[in-house]
């Protein structure tokens, strides 16, 4: 029983389905032109790999999940063998769009693609 509760957390912490954090599930369009990214309900992703500002193309999934907080910024972790990338996201517009930074500097804003999740 505790491994199917402790299953069941890290399936929500995966997706960013806890209460305190925002739901990163669906498709997302990218403001600097790569292809959309996909990210499941268990934090299945594609096309969320970014290294020095810039999109690192793969046909290996990753995962993505939000592992942290700190006031309206949450730390976005994206792994994707052999690298794992961390980022702060903005979310704004209702959960609709976030702004992924690396530092100071916004590398990328996404947009969720309506009816999506």
């Amino acid at each position: 029983m505790v491994a199917v509760a402790i299953a069941a957390s890290c399936a929500a912490l995966l997706s960013g389905c806890s209460p305190s954090f925002p739901n990163l599930a669906g498709v997302w369009t990218a403001s600097d032109g790569s292809s959309d990214k996909t990210i499941s309900d268990v934090g299945n992703c594609t096309n969320m790999l970014y290294r020095d500002s810039k999109i690192v193309t793969s046909r290996t999934p990753g995962m993505c999940h939000i592992i942290g907080r700190s006031g309206d910024t949450y730390t976005l972790q994206v792994v994707q063998k052999p690298y794992s990338q961390k980022y702060t996201a903005r979310f704004s517009d209702d959960g609709t769009t976030i702004a992924l930074s690396a530092g100071a500097t916004t590398f990328v804003t996404l947009k969720r693609v309506p009816g999506s999740h």
